[in-house]
């Protein structure tokens, strides 16, 4: 069993170790971009050579002006976009330093948190059995199961006669002439008609039956709201006597010195929520520059680099390029030939150069994938409040064995959130969830979550002693 602070503690590493090797691969990709650089300005000097040793001086010029030309539009695309994303990386670098310490003080601000909070739930344990055998508690106790018993009754006489009467309002209700003097509230001080609807509605009136027949049907719609109502006068009553109980509870548990760890655990979760106000900013700037970020490696893949290749072929492709190889071919010199296989080798060499960095560039946004789904199971963690004091993970070596699988890529993200649900479950209070009121252990969440105690039971509650009985009201006569 660990704690959620733990299995967060290793889901960071985790995140940071995605983000390490998405480092390393930025740095990979811009290695691979100076290297093409240097071949093509090596393949360029060569060209340079052979030229001014086969051709005349005005076509060895235009050739070569040609040819710098070409690669230099080229290498400027490849320098602007390898200079855009160091730039960048170095941006994420910084963020990603100031969420790890945003991260770090919201961790010590939970743990703060948390120990306050163990410390008043052995304390809570402690006070608990000597406030239950105190007189004043055990009087209360008596007083919210009394109050309770009244409340169930009033309850259940008030459901029953609101089922008795829908039954017995039926043949009312059937009947629309009936209904049409109801609605018009004949018969009453609300009753508005002239002379002629009044004969006419006195007619329908005295044809239904209606004036010995209202009485009745006012009676069966107001005995059920009448009893709601004193059902809910007697839950009142319950809370009202159950609140009695807390004060007494909240009275032992100061004596015992509660009220100074109370005001730190208020000061403490005040200090929790701004460090997660600033770990919550932390992350906007970060999500917002990786999102500019998988922009520019996309970019990069689409379009920059073989708009370089697209310059430079377009150069080679010229005539006056193949007259260069036509005719060192056909003279004896051994260096015009020297610069040939020189040039047809840097041309392999870099073909294998450009075919590394879109492999880079693949990988690079790989990983930024697998970036972007550890930092939404990240954030999952956190709404769902994982990481609260009262609750930790079964299932440990699970959850290595998914981080491990996914830092390699065996796994995605979703299955990891789903090993992490699986896993999570709530210790055992030691002591009643309840006592001493509602001051509860609500644990604030990262991510605009929060822990709420879930703990139903009021410590009190019904003593077992259930519902029933009488509860006082009397409606009268039968019903």
């Amino acid at each position: 069993m660990i704690t959620g602070q733990q299995a967060l503690w290793r889901l960071e590493q985790a995140t940071a170790a995605v983000r390490a090797e998405e480092t390393q691969s930025a740095n990979a990709l811009a290695a691979a971009d100076r290297e093409l650089a240097g071949l093509r300005a090596g393949r360029t000097a060569l060209l340079r050579q052979l030229a001014g040793a086969r051709l005349d001086a005005m076509q060895s010029e235009k050739i070569a002006g040609d040819l710098a030309s070409a690669e230099q539009r080229a290498l400027k695309m490849l320098d602007d976009g390898r200079a855009a994303l160091e730039q960048l990386m170095a941006k994420i670098a910084a963020a990603q330093a100031a969420r790890m310490a945003a991260e770090g003080a919201r961790r010590a601000k939970s743990d703060e948190v948390a120990e306050i909070l163990n410390a008043l739930e052995d304390l809570q344990a402690g006070v608990e059995a000597k406030v239950r055998a105190s007189g004043d508690w055990i009087a209360s106790k008596e007083a919210v199961d009394r109050a309770q018993k009244i409340f169930a009754a009033a309850e259940s006489k008030a459901t029953a006669a609101t089922d008795d009467s829908a039954a017995k309002a039926k043949p009312y209700e059937d009947d629309p002439l009936f209904m049409y003097l109801w609605s018009r509230g004949f018969g009453t001080s609300a009753y508005r008609a002239g002379l002629f609807v009044r004969f006419i509605d006195e007619k329908v009136a005295q044809l239904v039956g209606f004036q010995n027949a209202r009485p009745n049907y006012a009676m069966l719609k107001e005995i059920p709201a009448r009893l709601r109502q004193h059902a809910e006068r007697c839950r009142a009553a319950v809370d009202e006597e159950r609140r009695k109980q807390a004060a007494i509870e909240a009275a032992g548990l100061d004596a015992a010195g509660a009220k100074p760890l109370n005001e730190r655990l208020d000061a403490a979760r005040l200090a929790l929520s701004e460090a997660d106000s600033r770990l919550k900013a932390a992350d906007a700037t970060l999500q917002k520059l990786d999102a500019e970020h998988d922009r520019t490696l996309k970019s990069a893949a689409q379009t920059t680099g073989a708009e370089a290749v697209a310059i430079v072929s377009d150069a080679d492709s010229r005539a006056s390029i193949a007259e260069l190889y036509r005719k060192a071919a056909m003279t004896m010199s051994p260096a015009d030939d020297s610069l040939v296989r020189q040039i047809e080798a840097g041309d392999k060499t870099l073909a294998a150069a450009e075919r590394r960095r879109v492999d880079l560039l693949g990988k690079a946004q790989a990983i930024a994938q697998r970036r972007h789904e550890i930092e939404t199971e990240r954030a999952r963690f956190y709404r769902r409040g994982y990481d609260n004091p009262m609750g930790g993970f079964s299932n440990e070596s699970a959850i290595s064995d998914a981080l491990g699988g996914f830092l390699k890529g065996a796994i995605t993200g979703a299955v990891l959130g789903q090993v992490f649900q699986g896993g999570f479950q709530e210790r055992d209070r030691r002591a009643d969830s309840g006592f001493g009121g509602d001051g509860g252990f609500n644990f604030p969440g990262g991510a605009g979550g929060g822990w709420i105690d879930p703990g139903s039971g009021g410590f009190g509650g019904d003593g077992g002693g259930g519902f029933g009985g009488d509860d006082g009201f009397r409606t009268g006569g039968g019903f």
